[in-house]
């Protein structure tokens, strides 16, 4: 989880301050509102009969809630389509849950990057979930990643990285605030590529590395088996030689007095001329 404040400090990023004709007050309201939907992980949406059913968008002209998206002053406008499109798509692609966050204030000026950690660790977030929160009045922006995700996404360059790449559509002359979304799941999706990619040539070297110790392990047990067998050979021999001197027989080169066995241990050994 990182947290950026544009043309702050080194490791923060701040995005211009851009005012919507929101009072402070109904800012905390809505604030409160949100932390309450999402705790609850509720659903804004009344089905025909007056049940809850299907995730619903409340977009009177202000505010979006969906389980995905919170956007109480309408940012992503008629992009809305396409950024739930793209969360959906990264989704199926990459396996992370995104959400989203558009407020005018995050109600906090300490640690902004705690309060978004809190607030995603409160919903109990899926598996491999990444919140993007954005504070447009503040000019805050946080990335925070679930406890629960795999190791390459809690990794703090990855993060850095979905934070960087979040921003830089804020700093434009008019900021883009859908881009900023798309912006970061496109980059989920070259760090899991990336990711993948490192698994791939970790495992294949690890591979390479057990194949050449077997071969290796193969070669020397061949070496020292067949050394033995050798020195088995040529006590046999040295045996017959020996017989044939104290009985005066004529053995000559001896392999025409070779049993099978015999013939057999040369042939093992590499000793047995074909």
């Amino acid at each position: 989880m990182t947290n950026h404040e544009i043309a702050a400090e080194k490791t923060t990023y701040v995005v211009e301050r851009y005012r919507h004709g929101v009072s402070p007050v109904f800012a905390m309201l809505a604030l409160l509102l949100i932390v309450i939907l999402n705790l609850g992980n509720s659903q804004v949406a009344v089905a025909d009969d007056g049940t809850s059913s299907t995730p619903s968008t409340n977009s009177g002209s202000s505010s979006t809630f969906t389980d995905e998206i919170t956007d109480t002053n309408n940012l992503l406008g008629e992009n809305l389509s396409k950024v739930t499109d793209a969360i959906q798509q990264t989704k199926n692609d990459t396996g992370v849950n995104v959400r989203l966050m558009y407020l005018p204030t995050f109600g906090t000026t300490d640690k902004p990057d705690q309060w978004a950690n809190d607030v995603l660790e409160a919903v109990s977030p899926a598996k491999n979930t990444v919140m993007l929160a954005v504070a447009s009045n503040d000019g805050n922006l946080v990335v925070a990643v679930s406890s629960n995700s795999d190791e390459w996404l809690k990794r703090q360059t990855t993060v850095d990285a979905l934070s960087k790449a979040a921003a830089d559509p804020l700093l434009k002359s008019t900021p883009d605030w859908a881009g900023a979304a798309t912006a970061m799941m496109d980059e989920i999706a070259k760090q899991r590529k990336t990711a993948t990619s490192t698994s791939t040539v970790v495992i294949g070297v690890v591979v390479l590395v057990i194949v050449l110790v077997v071969l290796i392990a193969i070669i020397g047990a061949t070496i020292v088996i067949r050394r033995r067998i050798k020195r088995k050979v040529l006590k046999m021999a040295a045996e017959r030689k020996k017989s044939a001197d104290e009985s005066g027989e004529d053995t000559g080169d001896g392999e025409e007095r070779l049993s099978r066995k015999e013939i057999r241990m040369r042939r093992k050994a590499g000793m047995w001329k074909n």
